[in-house]
């Protein structure tokens, strides 16, 4: 039986691994333009890292072909294409595989023209004025270095905001523990957002995450840290109040 932390670190070598092939294939992660979001990109703002069994891009959709084909083509020999759903001004594609070792899977994002969530007022822009805020890093998944494109501040924390699943809003308490609120993010959210007043509605539901008494738990056990105390989220509950 394979131990769960030997599972994650299998996960994050083939990610890596195929991550490698991608980045080859798309001169850099540059054609087409992919920008990372999700649990990977939180290491470019933060100097924590959590396992996770997913990649998430994001790309400006192609008014001409859809980048989604291209990218299917260049993973075929990698993955299996588990969802592909191309509508009239976005898409999402899945693409997945599944290790020897535990069976365990893992599955790379594309998400073209629109980050769309849960239900349709989860809508965020993929617009050229986010393409051209996006910024080049590096991050280390599994020992290897990547030069990828990530989100502003700003937007990245939009994302999360978004979304507001319990992984988000651990990284959403990690994110403004070492970053805080950014000034602009209600007009960032007002030219991103389909559906800026999201954020308000999905704020209630992020501070009684945060406010329970599990809350503190769930984070060492995410981030195998104890560098977050009840202290610090205390803090971090003030500054979300900020929003």
């Amino acid at each position: 039986m394979v131990k769960h932390t030997e599972l994650m670190n299998l996960r994050e070598v083939e990610i890596s691994r195929i991550l490698r092939r991608l980045s080859d294939q798309t001169s850099g992660f540059e054609n087409p333009k992919l920008v990372l979001i999700g649990g990977y990109a939180l290491r470019a703002f933060t100097s924590f890292s959590r396992y996770t069994r997913d990649c998430d891009f994001v790309l400006q959709k192609n008014d001409e072909n859809w980048h989604l084909d291209k990218l299917q083509t260049l993973l075929s020999k990698e993955m299996c294409v588990d969802t592909c759903e191309k509508h009239e001004v976005y898409g999402f594609m899945r693409c997945v595989k599944t290790l020897s070792e535990g069976n365990a899977k893992i599955s790379i994002d594309f998400m073209e023209g629109q980050v769309r969530g849960r239900i349709d007022e989860q809508t965020f822009f993929v617009s050229d004025e986010f393409l051209s805020s996006t910024q080049r890093t590096k991050i280390t998944i599994a020992g290897d270095v990547f030069e990828v494109y990530v989100p502003d501040y700003t937007d990245y924390l939009l994302l999360k905001l978004m979304s507001a699943r319990p992984s988000d809003v651990r990284d959403i308490a990690t994110l403004v523990w070492k970053r805080g609120v950014p000034e602009n993010l209600g007009l960032q959210a007002k030219n991103r957002l389909a559906h800026p007043d999201i954020i308000n509605k999905n704020l209630p539901l992020i501070l009684s995450d945060v406010a329970n008494k599990r809350f503190l738990d769930s984070w060492k056990g995410t981030f195998v840290t104890t560098e977050f105390t009840e202290t610090t989220k205390e803090d971090v509950l003030k500054e979300l109040k900020k929003i």
